[in-house]
Parts: structure tokens; sequence; C-alpha cells
């Protein structure tokens, strides 16, 4: 009998995850995910990434509010093993004890490092120059199982968390579809954490989206780019809270800290201490996300000369 999988997961990545999985003609047989959100300017309700390439592909959607109280589809799937990725609610020792085989999850991090809800967006906050995915076996503990297997990835002086999460989505289909065999033998070996080595990556918290800057010009590009493009980091201006979405920072002559102004036509900068912010892509509230060249020949006329916090 073909072995039964249950796939948990609900952004993009964890799409990815299961996009592997179906191309190494992995036996699906319920996809678990997030209910529906409202999302847009309209507010409407929004399926998940992992939903929809369920429903194209045929698999059985479960999307419980709580699952921790509302498990019984998983029961009746009689899964083999269970497979988790960015699926957003912590999952009860009930529905871990339910495969035959094992329950496992990809974390974007070396763990025991960045054990938690951001470590993707932490690493790069942090200053990391490597970050990776973990293969790890699935207990009551907030991501404290052992680990099987881990693919290290470097990370580029300009790396933001959008750009890091498709790669670790992709290090993520690799990594799972190299041990699959393994799992469903139930002959992968899962190496204890050192416990010693373990730290924490908390969710990013509506005041961390505030750009900090009595920081390093450093400090502050990694701030940026950890929050980029979503949620966005922002800076409060005289035309309300500029969300900066995406940005690369140049060193040199600077206008003064928080101070905007314009490089040659088209290019909106923001000075930092010892360089140069410049302001790729920006949002003001109620405001849809608008280029450089846009916003500068725009809205952002009025920020030239003016600075930040003022």
């Amino acid at each position: 009998m073909e072995n039964r999988i249950v796939f948990m997961g609900t952004p993009a990545i964890a799409a990815d995850v299961l996009q592997a999985l179906l191309d190494a003609r992995a036996n699906i047989v319920l996809a678990v995910t997030q209910p529906d959100r409202p999302s847009g300017r309209k507010n409407q309700l929004h399926a998940c990434e992992v939903k929809q390439l369920a429903i194209e592909n045929d698999i059985p959607v479960f999307q419980p509010e709580r699952i921790r109280k509302d498990y019984q589809a998983l029961v009746d799937a009689q899964p083999d093993l269970i497979i988790t990725c960015a699926y957003g609610q912590i999952v009860p020792k009930e529905v871990l004890d339910l495969p035959k085989r094992s329950a496992v999850n990809l974390h974007g991090s070396i763990l025991p490092e960045y054990r938690g809800a951001a470590p993707i967006q932490r690493a790069i906050m942090d200053g990391k120059k490597q970050s990776g995915m973990s293969l790890m076996k699935m207990e009551v503990g907030m991501d404290t199982g052992g680990v099987a297997d881990v693919e290290f990835i470097d990370l580029s002086p300009d790396e933001t968390t959008t750009s890091l999460f498709e790669k670790m989505g992709q290090a993520a289909g690799r990594l799972v579809v190299k041990n699959l065999d393994a799992l469903l033998e139930g002959t992968l070996e899962f190496v204890p954490q050192e416990e010693s080595k373990a730290t924490y990556a908390a969710k990013i918290s509506r005041e961390e989206e505030e750009i900090d800057l009595s920081g390093s010009d450093q400090q502050i590009y990694n701030q940026i780019r950890g929050l980029s493009r979503t949620p966005g980091g922002f800076v409060n201006t005289k035309a309300g809270k500029l969300k900066i979405l995406s940005a690369r920072y140049e060193k040199g002559n600077t206008p003064g800290l928080g101070v905007f102004d314009k490089q040659g036509k088209k290019q909106m900068i923001m000075g930092l201490h010892d360089g140069v912010l410049l302001l790729d892509e920006v949002q003001l509230p109620g405001k849809p996300a608008m280029k450089s060249v846009d916003f500068v020949n725009g809205k952002g006329r009025s920020l030239l000369n003016t600075k930040a916090g003022e």
C-alpha cells in the first residue's frame, strides 16, 4: 500500500515544499492550512498559496480555526508521515502522535539557532552572513526536536526577507525530497540539538517596524532588509508613515541623518550617518506602492529637504 502523507503549511514558502513533493510523486492525502483570511484593499477572503496548489492537484484541504481542538480530519487521513512547513499554529501532541513513522518540520534556520516564529527575518536583521533550512523531528517544544539534515544558504549583503524566503522554499523542497525515502522507511536519524546554543526568534512586533535611526548605518540597513518587502519598515514623515519596501545602501556624502533628497532626476534618497539609502520602492498610508521615479516626481517632492521624525 502506498505511503500516506499529510502536508501542513500555509504561505508561498510552504507551497514550494508541496510542489517539490508533488514533483517527486509523493502521495499527499490531505493538505492542512490556515483558514482563508481577508486581504487586499477590498478586504476579501483570500485562499493561501498551499490551498490554491492543493485544489489545483485535487488534494483534499482541511482548514481548522484551532487545530488543538479540531483535528479529526487528520485522524481520518491515517498518515504514515506528517510534513509541516510554515503552518502557523502550534501542532498538539495528539496530532504529532498520529503518523506511523514521524511528524517532521522544515524550519528556516540552522537549529538550534533562531527557534521560533521569525527565523528568516531575524537572521537578516542581525546581519548574519549564513542561514539554512533544517529538517527536524516535531515534538511538543518550540522547534526543539532532533535535526536530521540541513541545507546551508549564504546571504548576500543586500539579501532581503523576500529574496531569502524564496531561497528557503526551494531549499526546503530539495531537503525533504532528498530525505523522503528514509523518512517513509523510518531509517532517518535525528540528532538532538545542543540546548546550550539555542536562541529564539520572536515574531516581529509592530514597534520593531519603525526604523531605528539611532543605530549604525549597517544596523539600519539590516532592519530595512529584514522587513522588506513585508511588512515594510517605516519612518514618520510630514506626509505620514513612509514604508520603505525596497532600498539599497550607498556609502558616501549624506544630506544629514533622516533627511530626504534627490540623487539625479529619478532617485529619492534618505540620509544616514555615513551614507544614504536609495529608496527604490516606498508606500504612504492608503496609497499603492510606488517606485522611486514616480515618488520623487509626485508625493515625495513635498518631503525633499525635510527630516524623518520631524
